[in-house]
């Protein structure tokens, strides 16, 4: 495996603020390419086709474009992008497109429906609109557009149709609803006529999954419009930058569902896995005598003290207990009020937890961004070793199934069925976690038969489509834009 030196240096200056969007090298042309209509003989013709023509029966009328976000699966890094480290996914083969057309004249802001039976149709009367977990899938495409309304200012963004098509499996950590979220917001954007490249594309839509609730650190966003075909990305944050690395030929990843279904904006453990890290990191800050309120993240806190992961690692060990700590023994060692805690560190659906597990949350996100480094320093050797990468697979689903407490007991079963397939170097939970998504690491050898062994031994009573649920898939190219012909 090597990293290949495309190493991509244009990038936004954006500040988190989505009113506001600098540019910073407008020469690199890191714009989305808009790709002609495919011919019959092209990828995607069959689904645009399909597409198209649920936008013609339900709207009477042509879509203007198309817009395509895969969905993407993490390799190595998880829970570490919002607390300042960097993460390799590589995009998938599922994807999100949405078929689109502003119209003109009064009416309804927003008429949108999905290809799929079970995703009823909404209707979003004006502009003024509010965004709810309770808005279910379409409370994704509102998130994207209400990023793109902030760019916009005071000027109204125009009426919309929008048909969606998905084959990113909801709810299995393989960011289905980011992608919804990124596809919106790149409609919006292009049927306004705003300007607007990559890398901030990637920076506005992290922030804009907030308005659900979710905090997030942007690996979603940037990978679903960053992503290289033929290539996983190794992604750094604030800013973001990204290198691409080249898997080796031998190797082959493959995604399988554990067919437990997690909403992360529905439940409070994703956010409250966030703000026990940034707890964490903001008493460490206190007793190191560094400004704590404004340091968020465990890698803004090791940039402070210029120590090494293994020494941070070392001061989270002597400094933290174990067990939970209550709110009121938190308030004591910041030395502020449970109203002043909530303002400063805590996030609206945190709020009412009375205790916080901190010391293994942290001791988790340091030993993963150093098993990052680790195979980051492997894919770059020329005599790379494929156990190796496996090896530290195995050891991040260990990680986050006992100090994260993300896993699930049939995510767990699916890894040790994983593990002793043909061929298999090393499985982990991916995504989010607390159900969802397992990827293994095998030989292109020993790929069917890995197949045939999950099948028979997971799968062995679905009786759904078994290529939504389990499949390998070769690193996919970011978001693209199609014209109608």
């Amino acid at each position: 495996m090597k990293v290949i030196d495309k190493t991509t240096d244009c990038i936004s200056s954006f500040t988190g603020d989505t009113s506001k969007c600098i540019m910073s090298n407008e020469t690199f042309n890191n714009y989305i390419e808009i790709n002609n209509y495919p011919n019959d003989y092209e990828p995607y013709k069959e689904r645009l086709d399909k597409l198209k023509e649920l936008f013609n029966k339900k709207f009477s009328s042509e879509p203007e474009i198309f817009v395509r976000v895969p969905g993407r699966v993490n390799l190595i890094g998880e829970h570490v992008d919002y607390c300042g480290y960097s993460v390799c996914p590589m995009a998938i083969d599922k994807d999100i497109f949405i078929a689109a057309s502003k119209i003109s004249g009064n009416g309804d802001f927003l008429k949108v429906t999905n290809e799929q039976d079970q995703y009823k149709d909404t209707v979003i009367p004006s502009h003024d609109f509010s965004i709810s977990v309770d808005d279910g899938w379409c409370a994704y495409i509102l998130c994207g557009i209400k990023g793109a309304m902030n760019l916009l200012g005071k000027e109204q963004p125009g009426r919309m149709l929008m048909a969606i098509s998905g084959t990113i499996p909801p709810g299995s950590g393989l960011s289905s609803s980011s992608a919804l979220v990124c596809a919106s917001l790149l409609v919006t954007t292009t049927l306004n006529k705003i300007k607007i490249n990559k890398y901030e594309l990637a920076e506005i839509s992290a922030t804009c999954e907030r308005y659900i609730g979710t905090e997030g650190g942007g690996m979603d966003q940037a990978i679903a419009f960053l992503a290289t075909k033929g290539c996983a990305k190794h992604i750094q944050f604030n800013p973001i930058k990204t290198v691409d690395v080249k898997l080796p030929e031998e190797l082959v990843f493959v995604i399988a569902h554990s067919l437990v279904t997690k909403n992360k904006a529905e439940s409070s453990e994703f956010n409250t896995r966030v703000i026990e890290c940034r707890l964490a990191t903001q008493i460490l800050a206190k007793q190191n005598g560094l400004e704590w309120k404004k340091i968020l993240k465990v890698a803004d806190l090791q940039k402070a003290l210029n120590c090494s992961l293994d020494q941070l690692l070392d001061l989270i060990i002597n400094s933290l207990h174990d067990g939970y700590y209550s709110k009121d023994e938190i308030c004591k060692l910041l030395e502020v009020s449970p109203n002043e805690l909530e303002q400063i560190s805590l996030s609206p659906n945190t709020r009412h937890l009375t205790s916080y597990l901190l010391r293994p949350r942290v001791t988790h996100v340091v030993s993963e961004a150093e098993r990052v480094n680790k195979w980051l320093k492997l894919t770059s050797s020329n005599d790379v070793c494929s156990n190796e990468l496996g090896q530290l697979m195995s050891q991040s689903h260990e990680s986050m199934s006992r100090l994260y407490e993300a896993g699930h007991t049939e995510c767990d079963r699916l890894v040790q069925i994983c593990l002793k397939g043909p061929g298999c170097l090393g499985a982990r939970i991916t995504g989010a976690g607390w159900g969802g998504a397992v990827v293994a690491v095998t030989t292109r050898k020993s790929l069917d038969p890995f197949l045939n062994h999950v099948k028979s031994n997971f799968y062995e009573n679905y009786v759904g489509s078994l290529d939504q649920v389990l499949f390998s898939s070769e690193p996919q190219q970011g978001a693209q834009l199609f014209n109608i012909k």
